[in-house]
């Protein structure tokens, strides 16, 4: 095989690599994501969900969190509560084609969110992509708001038990089942999921949250073990023994985290502003194609 030969194989896989990157379809991506002020048990819909998990796989990362100052080097780590944007070298690091962008135009709806007292901001970030086939696509992995696994390694809060058992048997679920089995710690957001933006024909948008908040549970226990007493009731003939008076019971509140899963999937027009509703939170998305 000559020189001459080589050289042009190299030229045209050369042309053919810049063919592809070229016909990539880029687009802007701001996302504003807001949690509603009010208490699961207020609502009036059973938002409290059982088995909640996400499946475990590939992701982008478009936003980090800081280590919590209690952190040992090569010891599993919990990470502060707010999460702050990748800079350009992180984002090179990681790999992947993604790009910060500093400039967002949701600053009214922010503005809107800020001043009403139902509602609080937890996370506004745009970046630059290439949106590929839904095939070929990875999910950005979004997450917000307070981080509940500090607060239950500090106070004693419980997490409710609502993929334990799921995660006993299925090897593939996310880390979220590793700290309920009590292996790791592992951060539990408020707002914590997948965010998959695919385009065939038109953009989509699948988006799979776990969305938690803390509330307070009703917990019955006995006041004594000892048995009720009873007595002896004669009828038409017929002698019962009932109870004189039942078992007391004492009742008291905890605070627990529950869970519920958000999965929901939907079609957009590039530019437009597309809202995701929720009883507990709320989303602004805007896709915007670069001409």
């Amino acid at each position: 095989m000559n020189l001459r030969y080589i050289l042009s194989l190299f030229f045209a896989a050369t042309c053919s690599l810049n063919v592809q990157a070229a016909g990539d379809r880029w687009f802007d991506v701001e996302v504003l994501v807001f949690k509603r002020n009010v208490d699961v048990k207020d609502n009036s819909e059973q938002l409290d969900q059982n088995n909640v998990y996400l499946k475990q796989r590939d992701r982008l990362e478009v936003i980090k969190a800081n280590p919590a100052t209690s952190c040992l080097a090569g010891e599993p780590c919990l990470h502060q509560q707010n999460p702050v944007r990748l800079t350009d070298a992180q984002m090179v690091q990681g790999g992947h084609r993604l790009k910060r962008l500093n400039g967002t135009r949701l600053n009214e709806q922010l503005n809107r969110l800020n001043n009403h007292q139902l509602f609080t901001p937890l996370l506004h970030t745009a970046w630059r992509m290439p949106i590929q086939s839904k095939q070929n696509a990875l999910p950005i992995h979004l997450f917000a708001g307070k981080n509940y696994a500090l607060a239950m390694e500090q106070t004693g809060l419980s997490s409710a038990p609502s993929s334990t058992d799921k995660a006993q048997s299925d090897e593939s679920l996310d880390v979220l089942a590793a700290l309920q089995k009590k292996e790791i710690l592992q951060d539990l957001y408020e707002i914590d999921g997948n965010l998959l933006i695919y385009v065939e024909r038109y953009l989509h948008i699948d988006s799979q949250l776990i969305v938690r908040t803390e509330t307070e549970k009703a917990v019955s226990s006995p006041l004594s073990v000892r048995a009720p007493e009873t007595k002896a009731i004669e009828q038409d003939g017929v002698v019962q023994i009932v109870n004189q008076e039942p078992v007391q019971r004492n009742v008291r509140t905890e605070k627990v985290i529950t869970e519920t899963l958000f999965d929901q999937s939907t079609r957009l027009r590039s530019g437009e502003i597309h809202y995701f509703d929720h009883p507990l939170f709320g989303m602004i998305i805007q896709i915007r194609k670069i001409r």
